[in-house]
């Protein structure tokens, strides 16, 4: 008679279904790692847009307000917020104008005008309210109101800015 010979297999691997569902959950797996990396580079693209916007937005109000508080309101008042440039009188500079043109804050001293902003962000907004200029007994103050985004606007940034400073007419100071 004849022996049959039982050979069995010892070497076992992956049938179809179980590569298919490894493949199918290394997916939904490679999915939602790829999405969350996409949020995290996206919220780290409006975190630097927030820092550029405010760096610069907040070096440019301060600069302005260190200087009209030592200087001579000369702009009429106008509590409507509704003047787009501030004329100061400066004890060492003279005549200092303020203004936004294309975005950017212009100063303009002795008829020169140089940008205190740079074109990586926009103000679309900057108007100042004035109060108590034409007034003795009233020291002035003048509020900027900035509305400021990113000059690319693929962030989608914007924020409003306001701030209130007196000033201190302190011509006789310097003149001693």
């Amino acid at each position: 008679m004849f022996k049959y010979l039982n050979i069995e297999n010892s070497q076992k691997g992956f049938g179809i279904v179980e590569l298919i569902t490894a493949t199918f959950v290394f997916s939904i797996i490679a999915i939602i790692v790829a999405t969350n990396f996409v949020d995290i580079l996206n919220l780290q693209r409006r975190g630097f847009g927030a820092q550029k916007i405010q760096e610069e937005a907040l070096f440019a109000i301060e600069s302005m307000a260190r200087e009209i508080r030592v200087s001579q309101v000369q702009s009429p008042d106008d509590l409507g917020c509704g003047l787009t440039s501030l004329t100061i009188d400066h004890p060492v500079n003279g005549p200092t104008v303020y203004s936004v043109s294309g975005g950017v804050i212009n100063k303009t001293v002795g008829g020169n005008t140089f940008p205190i902003t740079s074109a990586k962000i926009n103000f679309a907004r900057l108007n100042f309210c004035v109060r108590g200029s034409g007034v003795d007994d009233e020291q002035p103050r003048v509020t900027i109101v900035a509305s400021v985004q990113t000059a690319s606007g693929q962030e989608g940034l914007k924020f409003d800015i306001q701030t209130t400073i007196s000033s201190r007419d302190l011509r006789e100071e310097f003149l001693n």
